[in-house]
């Protein structure tokens, strides 16, 4: 197993790229440290894991919220002893309005403080225990958006997600001296969950749909799986000479 008796903390996991994330954790032998907003789907979600026979904890947090973030981390250092692993994959969608005249200074600060804020809450509280074993991965999720703009998100969503690249690269320099490894991947489009997918088909139509497919090399749309194998990956040894990287996992589209 590639996670044996890890502790790894995962946000945002009560439905899509974080659920498969967490379970495919657990599969891995670690014991997954689950939140999200969404109380209900992240209470079942550790239920899961438990079910496979790994513990799990579970928490109703909102990441750009200091004091959650803080208390989730407390509880589970003092429940486990140690947090081998971080992934900050809990953010906000895409916002409506998105143009860049119709986007108000509360819609901006809400998609930038999900996704970029709560990224940096979350490394920030979970940094003195890793430096103090002197070892721990950090998976960030950024999105395609960040490196060429989104199809369907705003300027604020674009923006957030470049920003979680340039905390990676900063973190993973800071932060490699205490053998910790920060990293990201960029999602392509992965249709992880109902509402994402009604966000997709409401607001392209089926022929542009169609254009983005021929434009992915291997002309489908990513599973959540597939991203989540990706995040194994960086968090498991088999990456401990990688750091500071953002991993494309988007099918070949936009090569760069």
């Amino acid at each position: 197993m590639r996670l044996e008796e890890k502790i790894g903390i995962v946000t945002g996991a009560a439905q899509g790229i974080g659920q498969a994330i967490a379970m495919r954790f657990a599969r891995e032998g670690a014991h997954p440290v689950v939140c999200d907003l969404n109380a209900e789907g992240v209470k079942k979600v550790s239920q899961d894991i438990e079910a496979l026979g790994q513990k799990s904890l579970w928490f109703e947090v909102d990441v750009s919220n200091r004091s959650q973030v803080e208390n989730m981390v407390k509880e589970t250092a003092k429940t486990f002893g140690r947090i081998d692993v971080l992934v900050n994959n809990a953010g906000s969608g895409f916002s409506l309005p998105n143009k860049l005249e119709e986007i108000t200074d509360e819609i901006w600060n809400k998609v930038v403080d999900a996704n970029l804020k709560g990224t940096f809450i979350c490394s920030q509280a979970v940094a003195p225990y890793m430096k103090q074993q002197k070892s721990g991965r950090i998976v960030n999720l950024s999105s395609k958006a960040g490196r060429y703009g989104g199809e369907v998100g705003g300027g604020d969503y674009s923006s957030a997600k470049a920003g979680v690249m340039g905390l990676t690269r900063h973190l993973a320099r800071e932060l490699g001296p205490f053998n910790i490894t920060v990293n990201a991947i960029a999602p392509g489009v992965t249709l992880s969950s109902p509402r994402v997918k009604k966000l997709w088909m409401d607001r392209k139509t089926e022929e542009e749909m169609q254009a983005i497919l021929r434009a992915i090399p291997l002309h489908k749309f990513s599973t959540v799986d597939e991203q989540a194998s990706v995040v194994l990956f960086l968090a498991s040894d088999d990456a401990s000479y990688v750091s500071g990287v953002t991993i494309d996992v988007n099918g070949g589209w936009l090569m760069s």
